[in-house]
């Protein structure tokens, strides 16, 4: 084994204990991202690895990195004193890391983008198993709202309806992969699915995060959209359409069965109508008129503040952490809800508020340039359809969920974009290294 392929080696290593190690052990996970930087960034800047620089995405990776750096500088010069001295900008950064997961799925033996997937999802059971608590998986299965020690219900809401999403639009693939290996025995692989496919929903569910359930829907609503945009852009797909109607109704008959089980419809339904808001409520609480607020005022409270925020400081932004002094030191929020409240519950004001409209367009922009890499690796076949699909019904459903919290903050975040970019951006480096 040569330097290059040790070093890709320990990057596949980095990367496959980031996918495992988030939730069992988090100081594991901590050490993974750094190494996934240390392993990285040399590398693409070596002399050897000139192939590496003529990727627009890490070449916009550097460029963020450099305004982010300007970002640290300059808030330290300009904002009052009585915001800390801090270079909490870099958490942006983080969005980055599935550059260098994408780069060891592609170029490392230890590594593939299945196997990744695998190992998070070993990664979850094994936090599930050691975290065990006998007394909330009994409130969870008896309807009550749990959060299985995951930051909170709604970082648990999104862990769940990931697995569920990959879980659902890799289901064709795992039956063929289960008769071809398993032979007679494929029927328990199927049964092995059914069983975290529901598992999967049930966290949802019992998750309880309204959010989630929101963006699940959005992308069911979107997905004939999704399909006919694949249609148009590869032709009629060479499969069968028999094994994934049934895998449909299988799934749809599994998730009839969970809902008569647990008494899901009352379930949403009383979570639904657990807070009463009016227009005039959200204009009250808009215009920080009550102090009193419920879950969905508290946000809309937020929102109106972030805005007031964004047009003082537009392009520069306040800093990284920036929200926590504006909400200490304003007179718009009770001393209750600035000792609970940190953030803006929403990752596009968040991001506004912290890096200014610059740092934003510099996301908006990585993530047009995966999007265009996402579809041109499709249109060349070197992006399977269900990889295609699932690609962009997580990013519909991320859309959403980010109007609500500030993920882009959180571990949370930090892990399923790093996860699931990692994934099927690995699927367009193949595209570009077949041209080059």
């Amino acid at each position: 084994m040569n330097k290059r392929e040790a070093l890709y080696s320990a990057l596949g290593a980095s990367s496959l204990a980031f996918a495992f190690f988030w939730l069992p052990v988090p100081r594991l996970f901590d050490v993974a991202c750094y190494l996934l930087i240390l392993l990285f960034v040399p590398m693409t800047v070596a002399p050897s690895n000139a192939d590496l620089r003529k990727d627009p995405v890490i070449l916009l990776g550097f460029a963020f990195f450099l305004f982010v750096v300007f970002s640290i500088i300059w808030h330290r010069l300009t904002l009052p004193d009585h915001f800390p001295p801090t270079t909490s900008d870099r958490r942006f950064l983080r969005v980055l890391y599935f550059v260098a997961i994408a780069y060891a799925i592609s170029r490392s033996s230890l590594l593939t983008a299945w196997r990744l997937l695998w190992v998070a999802f070993a990664g979850l059971l094994v936090y599930l198993v050691v975290q065990f608590n006998p007394t909330e998986w009994r409130n969870a299965w008896q309807g009550e709202r749990v959060d299985f020690g995951i930051h909170n219900a709604q970082h648990t809401g999104i862990v769940f309806a990931t697995c569920a999403l990959a879980l659902t639009a890799f289901a064709p693939r795992l039956f063929i992969w289960t008769r071809r290996r398993w032979g007679p025995a494929a029927p328990l692989g199927v049964i092995l699915w059914a069983l975290a496919w529901l598992f999967s929903f049930w966290g949802i569910f019992v998750s309880q995060t309204r959010a989630v359930w929101l963006g699940l829907c959005v992308t069911l609503l979107v997905l004939p959209a999704l399909l006919g945009t694949a249609y148009w852009l590869q032709g009629r797909p060479q499969l069968s359409l028999r094994k994934p109607l049934l895998a449909s109704i299988t799934a749809g008959a599994l998730l009839v069965l969970l809902a008569s089980s647990f008494d899901i419809p009352e379930l949403v339904s009383d979570r639904l109508e657990s807070e009463k808001v009016t227009w005039e409520s959200l204009r009250q609480a808009a215009s920080h008129e009550e102090r009193d607020l419920s879950s969905i005022e508290i946000r809309v409270a937020s929102w109106s503040a972030a805005a007031g925020w964004i047009m003082e400081k537009p392009f520069m932004g306040w800093g990284g952490r920036g929200s926590r002094p504006l909400i200490r030191n304003s007179d718009l929020f009770s001393d209750a809800f600035k000792k609970q409240f940190n953030h803006l519950h929403n990752s596009y004001l968040q991001t506004l508020v912290e890096i200014g409209l610059i740092g934003a367009m510099f996301i908006v922009a990585l993530i047009t340039l995966v999007g265009r890499a996402t579809i041109k690796a499709y249109q060349q076949k070197q992006m399977p359809l269900d990889v295609f699909l699932f690609a962009w019904t997580f990013f519909v459903f991320w859309l959403v969920v980010s109007c609500f919290e500030s993920y882009i903050i959180y571990p949370t975040g930090t892990y399923v974009i790093g996860l699931v970019g990692g994934f099927f951006y690995s699927f367009c480096l193949r595209h570009r290294e077949r041209l080059a």
